[in-house]
């Protein structure tokens, strides 16, 4: 098994155990993922409003980050797409406690689950930005020839 793989189940690890920790006031990460995705769903909020994006990009990011590390053990292709969107979803996840710093007496309530959570999406990126001794490194033309 390749460092990317390794990665990509000490990820998954990390993530499973933060959905079981206290992540935001009283209530787990499984807790605080029913919440988004009952925002997803329109339960919780108005369809196409700012609260229902926000959260429903966290929803969709815990459904993304299963499928990179899927990707990681079933293709080596689009390997810059896996890499961008996994960075991405980790700064979606890292907007959390950019938005509480602003407010400090909230950043309290951000509890070790959430933080356990960051850390699978930064175990994430580093997998799929991980180049193994030997790998060719792939070169982008700026143009295409024509012959």
């Amino acid at each position: 098994m390749k460092t990317p793989q390794k990665l990509g189940l000490v990820a998954v690890a990390v993530f499973v155990i933060s959905h079981f920790l206290p992540a935001y006031e009283g209530g787990s990460g499984f807790a605080c993922f029913q919440f988004c995705w009952n925002v997803l769903l329109g339960h919780d909020t108005k369809i196409l409003s700012g609260g229902w994006f926000y959260y429903s990009g966290l929803a969709i990011s815990n459904i993304l980050f299963i499928g990179l590390v899927v990707a990681l053990f079933l293709t080596k292709k689009s390997r810059r797409i896996r890499s961008v969107v996994s960075a991405v979803l980790f700064l979606q996840v890292l907007s959390w406690l950019v938005l509480h710093v602003f407010q400090p007496s909230q950043v309290d309530e951000i509890k070790i689950g959430y933080y356990v959570w960051l850390v699978a999406y930064g175990l994430l990126v580093a997998a799929h930005l991980w180049k193994e001794q030997g790998e060719p490194l792939q070169s982008t033309p700026l143009a295409h020839s024509v012959v």
